[in-house]
């Protein structure tokens, strides 16, 4: 069984992937915090820390008024921002990152099915979900739940659902990108894999 941190971790980082690279074709210039500045951030940030950041992000969210499912990645690009990134997006960029970030997300689990012939039932998921994210006390989880006014378990099994989806997926994908690529390294793995669904979305 995957830890806690890992598997909170693998999420955090398809995340970021879907946001490096939409910042890349929509040709917003993101200056990301230096790595010191994050590991700050990752060491220090108590759970009133990441509940103010949060809380400002659902805020600015409401603000821009988008429907549910946009709605999701708008806010996930607002944390990057808050988070992750030394930019100020305006709104009109963070809408458009989010709106190409929730593209790329449909063409990666489209490839995965129909190119190498993964699928995953949501049984599958909600086990994955249970053996760590329900167990999670780390303060970053548990203020994004409070932020959302959601218990943790809602906010893993309702609102994060496609995410721990997508690393469900990516445990049956690696196999075959190994098998095809020849390579066991996952940063690799990821990076052949992106450039297959880039190629996908346009």
């Amino acid at each position: 069984m995957k830890s806690i941190k890992t598997v909170t971790l693998c999420a955090l980082i398809l995340i970021l992937l879907i946001g490096c690279k939409s910042n890349e074709e929509n040709q917003v210039e993101v200056k990301m915090k230096s790595d010191e500045e994050l590991k700050k951030i990752t060491n220090t940030y108590t759970y009133e820390d990441y509940k103010r950041v949060f809380d400002e992000v659902i805020s600015e969210a409401e603000e821009l008024g988008k429907e549910d499912k946009l709605n999701k990645w708008v806010i996930r690009i607002l944390a990057q921002e808050q988070l992750s990134y030394e930019t100020d997006l305006t709104d009109e960029q963070v809408i458009q990152l989010a709106e190409k970030a929730m593209k790329e997300d449909k063409v990666w689990k489209t490839i995965a099915q129909e190119e190498y012939g993964i699928s995953v039932t949501k049984e599958e998921v909600d086990n994955y979900i249970k053996e760590g994210p329900d167990t999670s006390e780390l303060p970053r989880h548990l203020a994004y739940a409070d932020a959302l006014g959601l218990s943790l378990e809602e906010l893993n099994h309702d609102f994060d659902h496609d995410i721990y989806e997508k690393n469900v997926i990516w445990l049956k994908l690696k196999p075959k990108l190994e098998d095809k690529y020849g390579i066991t390294d996952n940063n690799k793995q990821v990076e052949k894999y992106e450039k297959e669904v880039k190629n996908q979305v346009h």
